[in-house]
Formats: C-alpha cells, structure tokens, sequence
C-alpha cells in the first residue's frame, strides 16, 4: 500500500468533512470563520493519495463561512429544494440562483465568502493535489498544473463521473475502490485538458496499449490480490507508469479498465468457490475480496445476470 494511500471511509454527519466551500464545517483545516448551521442527514466519504471525495445529503444549512482551499476543488450539487445566497472570490461575485444543479472548479489557495441559505440537496465535493493531477495527466515534468476558477462548470463528462463518485461515496455496502479511483482519475485527466494552458499537450490518449510484459505484470499483480483492497496507484507503480497512462493503455490493450478486469477475475473464482456446497456465500465474499455477502451479491450479479444463490443452484 502506498504512503498516504487510504482506504474509502464512512463519515458520520460531522467528520473530518474535505469541503468546505458548500457546508461550511468548522472542522475544516481551511475555514477562516463560519456561522453556518447546517442539518445534514447522511454523509460519505472516501480517499486515495492525493485525492479526496466527500457527498452529503444536506437537510438545510444558512449562514455564512469564509475558507481558503487547500488543493484544487470541484463541487457538485443538485438541488432539491431551494437556493439562495452569493459566493465572493477576490473581486469576483456569483449568485446561487435556485437551479436544479450547478458545478464550481476552485484552484488552491483561494479564498471565498458565502453567504448561503439552502434546504434539500445533495453535494459532492472533490479535492485533488498537484502529484495526482500531474500522474493522471503523464505531467510529471512540470512543477504544477494551473487551473482556471470557474463558478458556471457544466461540462457533461464531468457531470457524469461526479454522479458515479457520489454513488460510491453514498453507497457503504457495495463500494468498489478501484473503480471510483479510476473515475476520480478520469475526471482529473479532463479537468486538466479542458481548462488549463496543458489541454492541446496531453497524449495519454494517443498512446498505443501496454507492452505484453507489462500488461502481464499488472495482470499477475492483481491476481496475487484478488482478495485484497488494490489501487490503481498500486498496479500503475508496478508497471512503472504514471496512473493516467496506465489505466488508458490498459484499456486499450485489454477493452476494459483495470476494475472490470479485476471484478471478472473475482467473480470467475467466486464461480469456481460456489461449486462447493459447503462454503457458505459469507465466507466467499470475504476470500475473493468484498467486505460482505451484499457487496459480493451485488458485483455477481451485475457480472452474470443472477445471484450467487441462483449460481449455485444452477452448478
């Protein structure tokens, strides 16, 4: 496991909460000051080296929070209920009108004051530093990646991802590690090439697949795990690419990414483990790596159409 690599981990309504910008929490290493107070019902939350996601499902909040971030932001919301306030970044003012949904890119170090006053809607917040950034884009060159600040965001790839990574924040049963780090790398690679100076010099795209040894290098690494938590930081370092090259060309030498890869090798063991009448489905789920027999129902039978159970009964 890599230094700084941390497993996804549940939050309660008052964790150590990555975003400020929207919430507002004073546990944030970033808030200045805030009166916010806030109800929220439910909150999740995971982290990779480098990276963070953090979604919460907010009953209200009002008032107001001064922050400075302390990595390059995304925020994502989708609004339930009701919208007001206004957002002042140096000179610049944004008002929140009562949209459906709306999306921000904050660069670091900035500072903000909102004022806000907000009933039922959903947030995600994502944080990345400069190494992330600069692996999933192959930068590793550069000092730093610059990005511009953007309070109107409606790029619909990124919509999209955001949507994917809030599912995995929110969802503690059947949470796939490798599949929201490749989400949150996609999302980074995007990011980088559709509003930053760097976007026309990106070829992580052009790129042809892996070399044969190195594709069997990653292969055989993931099935020395397949029990195991593993990262897509993990496998990239054991062929010695940068994460964004090597989920791409991975890609395209297999036609999949490197989670579905994985989740069909689980789930052919898994095939092979039900054949045996006295494993019980529980301790399956734990030997091919899923933390419990829901997780494990889940990714069986989004792989073969039918549940463990129907499996069985089939063999």
């Amino acid at each position: 496991m890599p230094p700084g690599y941390a497993k996804p981990r549940a939050g309660g309504q008052h964790g150590n909460t990555l975003s400020p910008a929207i919430i507002g929490t004073r546990d944030y290493a970033g808030t200045i000051r805030s009166t916010f107070k806030e109800r929220p019902s439910r909150s999740g939350r995971m982290a990779w080296a480098g990276a963070g996601a953090a979604a919460h499902v907010i009953d209200a909040i009002e008032g107001e929070s001064l922050v400075k971030t302390r990595n390059l932001e995304l925020h994502f919301a989708w609004n339930l209920g009701y919208i007001a306030g206004t957002a002042r970044s140096g000179r610049k003012i944004w008002t929140h009108g009562n949209k459906s949904r709306y999306a921000y890119v904050v660069p670091a170090t900035t500072e903000i004051e909102f004022v806000l006053e907000k009933s039922s809607f959903r947030e995600l917040a994502l944080e990345f530093n400069q190494p992330f950034l600069l692996s999933a884009c192959e930068l590793e060159h550069l000092p730093f990646v610059e990005i511009q600040e953007i309070w109107e965001y409606a790029d619909p790839l990124c919509w999209a991802l955001a949507a994917v990574i809030y599912k995995e924040c929110m969802d503690e049963v059947s949470r796939d590690l490798l599949y929201s780090e490749t989400a949150m790398t996609m999302l980074a690679y995007h990011l980088v090439k559709t509003v930053s100076m760097h976007g026309r010099s990106l070829n992580v795209f052009k790129r042809g697949g892996l070399a044969p040894t190195l594709l069997r290098r990653a292969c055989d690494y993931m099935m020395a795990r397949l029990g195991e938590g593993v990262s897509l930081q993990e496998i990239a370092a054991v062929t010695g690419l940068s994460v964004g090259h090597f989920a791409f060309a991975f890609k395209r030498s297999l036609g999949i990414a490197p989670h579905m890869w994985l989740r069909r090798q689980r789930i052919e063991w898994a095939k092979t483990l039900l054949s045996d009448p006295a494993l019980n489905l529980t301790g399956i789920a734990f030997v091919v790596g899923y933390a419990n027999q829901s997780a494990f129902g889940v990714a069986f039978k989004r792989e073969t159409g039918l549940t463990p159970t129907e499996w069985r009964r089939r063999c």
